[in-house]
């Protein structure tokens, strides 16, 4: 959580988005549908069901997003950009998350990916969701980001702050491109 604190947010949310789209491109752009499908085990995801996840993770949160910048840009305006100040469930997620932590978090059942069949356009998928979360970092420019609240679409008992959800997003995608990647050095990847 450290890179997000005491910086410009909303700069290094877009960083850390760009490197892992350029990560993803240049870790797996040049597999096959194949490749990108094999799973080391039966119980293990393959780097298309990592990418796939991260996609559908993104998309579902794409109509909160929206909400929560039209609620902060009405209630919330600041001429400034806030320090970033993570709400304590927030926090509490993102430290879940970073990809240094070994906890398993098991994917709720909303961003699973598909399990009976091959994943196909994954990387495309999941560069296509990356870029419109950019659009709306970009949007939340003006807004106190910190203030700004919206729920998890895993349950509308979780709330934290539009910061939050970025900052999220940004380690989730670290985490599990460091899971793909793990994929593509397992014994038995296919050649």
């Amino acid at each position: 959580m450290t890179p997000f604190l005491n910086t410009n947010l909303l700069q290094t949310v877009v960083m850390g988005t760009e490197k892992n789209s350029d990560d993803a491109q240049r870790l797996f752009g040049d597999l096959s549908e194949d490749q990108l499908n094999w799973k080391p085990a039966p119980d293990r995801w393959s780097i298309a069901q990592c990418l796939d996840h991260l996609a559908v993770a993104t998309d579902k949160f794409g109509p909160y997003l929206t909400a929560a910048i039209a609620r902060g840009r009405a209630k919330y305006p600041v001429p400034s950009s806030p320090v970033y100040q993570p709400s304590r469930l927030g926090g509490w997620l993102i430290k879940q998350l970073l990809p240094e932590s070994t906890r398993r978090v098991p994917a709720p059942k909303i961003f699973r990916p598909t399990e009976t069949a091959p994943i196909h356009g994954a990387l495309a998928h999941f560069l296509k969701a990356h870029n419109e979360f950019l659009g709306f970092v970009r949007q939340a420019e003006g807004l106190d980001y910190n203030k700004t609240r919206l729920r998890s679409p895993v349950t509308p008992l979780m709330r934290y702050s539009l910061a939050d959800a970025f900052v999220i997003t940004v380690v989730h995608g670290q985490r599990h491109l460091g899971q793909a990647q793990r994929v593509r050095e397992a014994q038995g990847f296919p050649q």
